[in-house]
């Protein structure tokens, strides 16, 4: 009954063809209805509506990381953004670009790109991935480490909160200090305090050089430690990749650890820091580098951020951190626990900024209640939690991003609970009072 009453109103707001029971399943639970609003203003009408008929609903963007959070303890309607597709607001010689939640990062790009400017945002399958949904769930790669994540690259938001308020936080422009982030507040929340309706964001002009240099090397901790040396040159990423990972990204194996390392501004700094970084490899134990030209390069750096969310989804993916100078004993535990994982294990390590991602593509596979009861189930569990325990004993944590119901269930998908979470909680009461949006995806059940 709700979801025909719903159907009939939320045809009433958008157009008739824009409500529709095709729906994708998240963690098991499958939406009764998908609503597809075509404006800011449709938008904030549908959430409105959805809140006064307290029916559970799942934002999704473009799906691309549909599958990060926790399962949701409801869900009755999606609401997809997809059509908020415009580009509302661009000043190149400003260096600002507004765009709605269902621009691709793709489409953006191609849009900067035109005004030889760039957002330096990497997010996984980028022709699919949405704004919107880039930001809600904090996707970033190893440019992060230049460049910042989406915390650091979004100056203004609109958004959506729970009873269907417009809100509208930040400014326009590069140097703004008035009022308090609160768009902040949603980058990394999965849309458990309001949906996205437009972003605006600092973008950068293109680099005119943009090299990439991989080194191959026989010892894990050498290649971390010459990762760690290569701050003096300055690179705009690093990433260390173990020899599964290497397949993937690489196309083949360079040795046992690969160290990859992005150079980008102007020509002739690019190649003073590359010579430098070279030399510092060699001085680590590199036994061979390559430099790779700026389209195989950024071929290179795209493999790496979608690896572990590919359509061929691992049995788990989990990102682990750690203090940047001490990832090297979480990426070595690991090392020492995949000999007894059977399947594929591809481990891609961004070192300066802390954290790796880890997917395992297991040799048996079962979601079930049976499925604990199994050997691969147990050595992945036990992979879980050791690697769980030493990310917090070298000060970082461990989130499951993907993984079948069971893994979630069993596991856990963010750990224990983060000091403030009061203060997290108390949020989501005053943003969604009603408690409709990704109810319990978020971290404490929020």
């Amino acid at each position: 009954m709700l979801t025909e009453t719903l159907h009939t109103q939320l045809a009433e707001i958008v157009s008739p063809d824009a409500v529709s029971s095709q729906t994708p399943t998240i963690d098991g639970k499958r939406p009764g209805l998908a609503v597809a609003p075509r404006s800011v203003a449709e938008l904030a009408a549908v959430v409105a509506e959805l809140g006064q008929a307290q029916a559970a609903t799942i934002p999704v963007g473009g799906g691309a990381m549909l599958d990060l959070g926790a399962p949701p303890t409801a869900a009755e309607t999606a609401l997809c953004t997809g059509g908020l597709d415009a580009i509302t607001g661009y000043e190149p010689a400003d260096l600002i670009v507004t765009a709605e939640a269902g621009v691709t990062l793709a489409a953006l790009q191609e849009a900067l790109r035109e005004h030889a400017q760039t957002l330096p945002l990497e997010v996984p399958r980028p022709e699919q991935a949405t704004i919107g949904g880039a930001l809600a769930a904090n996707a970033h790669g190893p440019l992060r480490y230049a460049f910042g994540t989406g915390k650091d690259l979004v100056m203004g938001m609109q958004f959506v909160q729970g009873d269907g308020t417009l809100v509208k936080s930040g400014g326009e422009v590069v140097k703004n200090v008035a009022g308090f982030g609160l768009h902040k507040l949603h980058v990394g929340a999965l849309g458990t305090l309001g949906v996205i309706a437009t972003a605006t964001f600092k973008v950068y002009p293109l680099p005119k050089a943009d090299e990439t240099l991989a080194l191959a090397f026989a010892d894990a901790n050498a290649a971390f430690a010459a990762a760690y040396a290569m701050r003096e040159h300055q690179p705009a990423a690093t990433m260390i990749l173990n020899e599964t990972a290497q397949a993937s990204v690489l196309g083949g194996k360079a040795g046992s650890h690969a160290l990859i390392a992005r150079f980008m501004g102007a020509q002739r700094a690019v190649e003073r820091q590359t010579r430098g970084a070279r030399a510092t490899g060699a001085e680590a134990g590199a036994a061979a580098t390559e430099t790779l030209p700026a389209t195989d390069g950024a071929a290179l750096w795209q493999k790496g951020v979608d690896l572990g969310w590919e359509t061929d989804a691992p049995t788990v993916l989990f990102r682990a951190s750690a203090v940047p100078t001490a990832l090297h004993h979480v990426y070595a535990d690991l090392m020492r626990s995949v000999g007894s994982i059977e399947g594929n294990v591809s481990v891609v390590a961004d070192p300066l900024s802390g954290s790796l991602r880890c997917g395992v593509w297991a040799q048996s596979e079962k979601d079930d209640a049976s499925a604990a009861r199994e050997s691969p189930f147990a050595q992945l569990m036990g992979l879980l939690q050791r690697a769980r325990t030493v990310s917090q004993e070298h000060g970082g944590s461990l989130v499951l991003q993907r993984g079948a119901l069971t893994f979630k269930n069993a596991f856990g998908v963010w750990g224990p609970n983060p000091q403030g979470i009061d203060i997290m909680r108390n949020l989501k009461r005053t943003y969604d009072p009603r408690r409709i949006l990704n109810p319990g995806r978020f971290v404490g059940d929020i």
